[in-house]
C-alpha cells in the first residue's frame, strides 16, 4: 500500500490528537464479538436478496450485558442512532457530527465504540428495510414499506445496494480487527513499544473511519426515499437519477478505503498477536520455575481479560489483587454435578472450617466440550456461577486459547473428569490434582500440597467409620436441592437423605452403630432390614445405611426411625469418596506392603454382586469391619435366638460373637448375685457367647 502524502499525514495527525482528547474509557465494557456476531446477521439479511424468512442467530442481544454501565445496550444504542439521523449539510457540520459522536462515546474502549455505531446502524436499516425485504410474501410489511417511501422492487437500486453491501463488509472487516487487537493479553506480553505504537495509530484511524463510513450510510437515507420518488415517477425512461449515481459512488469510495485500512491493519493486528502467544506460550511453560513474590504473576497469566475485574462471585467482580496472600485451588471441569457439590461443601460448610478467616479460594475454570462455547453452556455456567460460593472466571468464553491448550496438554485436563490444581501464596504449584485429598479430609488438608497429604496419611492410616464417612452432612443436602429444583437437571432428592451423616459423630459419641449395607438383592435386603428391625427391638442402637453401587432400585425399602435410605446422588458420593481414598493410598504405598484401608477399600469397590448376596460394614467411630451378607444373615439370627441375653452387648461384639463356634455342651455357671448384676452380660469362656440367666437359691 503506498504512503499517504504529507497533507494527508497531517490531516490524519490532527484527527488522532482530537481523537484522544475525546477518549477517557472509565471501565465500561461489553462483549463487541458477540455483538458483532448480532449486528452482521441483521445486516446481511436486510442488504440481500431473495430470501423469505430471517436467518436464527445463536445468540440473543438480550444476554448482551454492558459492564459497570448505568445505560442498557439498547438505550445506548438508541442515543447513537438519534444522534446519527440528525441531518447534516456540508463536510464542516458532518466533521462535527463525527467528533461529537467520539465524545458521546469517550467512555468505552476503541472496539466498543465501532461496535455501538455498527449497533445503530443495524438498527436503523434493518427497521427501515425489513418491511421492504419481506414485502413479497408478507402483504402487511408491503404496506408499511409503501408508507416509508421504501422501494419494494430492488432492480432499479441494485447498484445503491452493492455499493453499500460493500462498505458494510469492508466496516465489518476493519472492526474484526479492532476487536481482536484490544483482546490481545498485553499486561501478559510485552511487545515492541514500535509495533504496539503503530498499530495503536492505525487502531484510532479505523475507529474513526467506520463512524465516517456508517454515519455515511444514515446520513443518505433522506435522498435514498427521494431518489426511489424521482425514479417511479420516469420508470418509463428506465434511468437512475445522479442522486442515486453519486449516493453510490460515495459508499463505495468508503468502502475501498476500509478494504485498504483493512490490509494494512490486519497485517499488524496478527503479527501483534503471534508475539504475545510465542511469549505468552514461553511463560506458561515456565509457569514453575524461578521465584514468584506472591501469586499475582502466575493469576496474571492464566486470566489474562480485557479488564482488571477478570473473575466473579457471585455478582460481584473480583480484582486479582484481592487474591493476594492466599493459596489459590484452580477446579478445572465441565459444569458442575454432584461430585463438585461434595467438594465445595468440604471446603466451604465443613463441620470443622472453623476459621474466621478463609485463606484460601477456589477459582473455578469451566472448560468446554469443544473450542466454541454454545449457547446452553453459557446459560449453565451463569446459573453455577451466580448460585455457588466459589470464584469463577468471568466469562470464560474470553479466556485465552492458548491459556486453555495449556491447561488441557501440560496440565492434562481430560474432559470427563475434575482437577483442581492449588497454587500457594508464593505463586508456586504445589499440587497438581488435590481433589482426592479436599474429597477425604476437607479443610483439614490445608494447604492442600503433596506433602500435606503425606502427612495426613500419617496421621489418619486407620480403617474406621470416621474415615469412610467424616464431612459429608446437611448443608450438602440443602445445596444440592436447591440447584436441582432450579436448574431441572437432576430428580428430586428424599426428605431425610442426610439424617445420617448429621449424626455420624455424635452417635458414635453416645455409643450408637452404624451398618452401612448393600446388595443387587432385593430378597437379601428384605430379610436382612426384618431381621435388624427384630434386632433394634431388642435394645441394640444401629444406625442402618442402604447403599447401592448402581444406584437406588425401584422397589421400597421398609426403615425404621433409626435406619435411613440414601438417594441415587449421595449414593454416588460414599463411592466417590471410597475412589478417593484408594487413588490417594496407592500413589503412597509399595506393591510389597500389605495396607488394611486399600485392602478394605478394594472390597468395596470390587465386590462381586453376582457371587455374594450383598455386603454390610459395622462399626462406629474409629473401627470398622466388612462382613459378607450370607455370613451376616446367619448371624443376625443368632443373636434374634439369643434374644434380651444379649441385648447388652453392642451390635458389633454380638456379630463377632455369633461368629464363633457354640459349645458342644450345655454347661452352668454360677456367679453371686451381687457380683452378675454389675456384670453388662455373662459370657461363656469357651464360645464366648451370651448366656441365659437363672435366679438360684441356696
Amino acid at each position: 500500500m503506498n504512503f499517504p502524502s504529507n497533507i494527508c499525514a497531517l490531516n490524519e495527525e490532527i484527527i488522532v490528537e482530537q481523537l484522544l482528547r475525546s477518549h477517557d474509557p472509565d471501565g465500561r465494557w461489553l462483549d463487541s464479538e458477540m455483538l458483532l456476531q448480532e449486528v452482521e446477521t441483521i445486516l446481511s439479511f436486510v442488504l440481500q436478496n431473495n430470501v423469505s424468512m430471517p436467518l436464527m442467530t445463536e445468540n440473543c442481544l438480550t444476554n448482551i450485558e454492558v459492564f459497570d454501565s448505568k445505560e442498557t445496550l439498547p438505550y445506548t444504542i438508541s442515543r447513537i442512532s438519534i444522534q446519527m439521523l440528525c441531518p447534516c449539510i456540508g463536510e464542516n457540520e458532518i466533521q462535527k457530527r463525527r467528533m461529537l459522536l467520539f465524545e458521546l462515546l469517550k467512555g468505552y474502549r476503541w472496539d466498543t465504540k465501532a461496535m455501538l455505531v455498527l449497533g445503530a446502524l443495524a438498527a436503523v436499516y434493518g427497521g427501515l428495510f425489513l418491511p421492504s425485504h419481506l414485502a413479497i410474501c408478507e402483504p402487511v410489511a408491503a404496506s408499511i414499506a409503501t408508507l416509508n417511501q421504501l422501494p419494494i422492487e430492488r432492480t432499479k437500486f441494485r447498484p445503491w445496494f452493492e455499493s453499500l453491501s460493500l462498505l458494510v463488509k469492508a466496516m465489518v472487516a476493519v472492526t474484526k480487527c479492532i476487536i481482536k487487537f484490544e483482546r490481545l493479553p498485553f499486561k501478559q506480553a510485552k511487545l515492541d513499544s514500535n509495533l504496539v505504537g503503530e498499530t495503536l495509530s492505525n487502531i484510532y484511524l479505523a475507529t474513526y473511519r467506520v463512524v465516517k463510513s456508517a454515519l455515511a450510510c444514515l446520513q443518505q437515507i433522506p435522498y435514498f426515499k427521494q431518489i426511489h420518488e424521482a425514479t417511479e415517477s420516469r420508470k418509463a425512461a428506465g434511468e437512475l437519477s445522479t442522486e442515486s449515481k453519486r449516493a453510490a459512488g460515495e459508499l463505495s469510495s468508503l468502502g475501498y478505503q476500509l478494504l485498504n485500512i483493512h490490509n494494512r491493519l490486519n497485517k499488524q493486528v496478527e503479527e501483534c498477536s503471534t508475539r504475545t502467544e510465542e511469549e505468552i506460550n514461553q511463560r506458561l511453560r515456565n509457569i514453575n520455575m524461578g521465584t514468584h513474590q506472591d501469586n499475582q504473576e502466575i493469576l496474571h497469566l492464566l486470566f489474562s481479560h480485557q479488564d482488571n475485574m477478570p473473575l466473579q462471585q457471585y455478582s460481584r467482580q473480583i480484582a486479582i489483587t484481592e487474591l493476594k496472600e492466599k493459596v489459590i485451588l484452580l477446579l478445572l471441569s465441565k459444569p458442575p454435578v454432584e461430585p463438585l457439590f461434595f467438594l465445595l461443601q468440604q471446603l466451604y460448610d465443613h463441620p470443622s472450617n472453623t476459621n474466621t478467616e478463609q485463606n484460601y479460594e477456589i477459582i473455578w475454570i469451566p472448560i468446554p466440550s469443544s473450542q466454541k462455547w454454545t449457547n446452553k453452556e453459557k446459560e449453565i455456567f451463569d446459573f453455577y456461577s451466580n448460585s455457588l460460593p466459589w470464584i469463577s472466571v468471568r466469562q470464560p468464553w474470553l479466556m485465552n486459547s492458548k491459556v486453555l491448550n495449556f491447561l488441557r496438554t501440560e496440565w492434562h485436563y481430560g474432559d470427563d473428569e475434575a482437577m483442581v490444581v492449588v497454587i500457594d501464596t508464593n505463586g508456586k504449584v504445589v499440587n497438581m490434582n488435590a481433589m482426592d485429598m479436599v474429597l477425604i479430609w476437607g479443610v483439614k488438608a490445608y494447604p492442600f500440597s503433596v506433602s500435606r497429604e503425606d502427612e495426613l496419611w500419617e496421621e489418619d492410616n486407620e480403617w474406621s467409620m470416621q474415615l469412610l464417612l467424616d464431612g459429608i452432612h446437611p448443608a450438602f443436602e440443602t445445596w444440592v436441592k436447591f440447584l436441582i429444583q432450579m436448574s431441572k437437571i437432576f430428580i428430586l432428592f428424599d426428605q431425610i437423605v442426610m439424617r445420617l451423616f448429621l449424626n455420624s459423630t455424635n452417635q458414635v459419641k453416645e455409643g450408637r452403630e452404624i451398618c452401612i449395607f448393600g446388595s443387587e438383592n432385593l430378597d437379601w435386603v428384605d430379610e436382612f432390614v426384618s431381621l435388624a428391625r427384630k434386632i433394634q427391638n431388642l435394645g441394640f442402637q444401629i444406625e442402618l445405611i442402604y447403599l447401592s453401587k448402581r444406584g437406588r432400585d425401584e422397589r421400597t425399602i421398609a426403615m425404621e426411625e433409626n435406619s435411613i435410605l440414601i438417594s441415587p446422588t449421595v449414593q454416588q458420593l460414599f463411592w466417590l469418596r471410597l475412589e478417593s481414598i484408594e487413588r490417594s493410598k496407592l500413589k503412597r504405598i509399595e506393591s510389597s506392603k500389605s495396607d488394611r484401608v486399600i485392602e478394605e477399600v478394594t472390597k468395596l469397590l470390587d465386590f462381586d454382586y453376582g457371587k455374594h448376596k450383598g455386603w454390610a460394614v459395622i462399626g462406629k467411630g474409629s473401627a470398622a469391619a466388612i462382613v459378607d451378607g450370607g455370613k451376616l444373615i446367619e448371624r443376625m439370627r443368632r443373636i434374634v435366638r439369643w434374644g434380651e441375653y444379649a441385648s447388652e452387648l453392642g451390635f458389633t461384639e454380638a456379630i463377632e460373637m455369633a461368629a464363633e463356634k457354640p459349645c458342644e455342651q450345655t454347661h452352668t455357671v454360677v456367679v453371686p448375685f451381687e457380683e452378675a448384676s454389675k456384670m453388662r452380660v455373662v459370657t461363656c469362656e469357651k464360645c464366648k457367647r451370651p448366656m441365659k440367666r437363672f435366679v438360684g437359691y441356696q
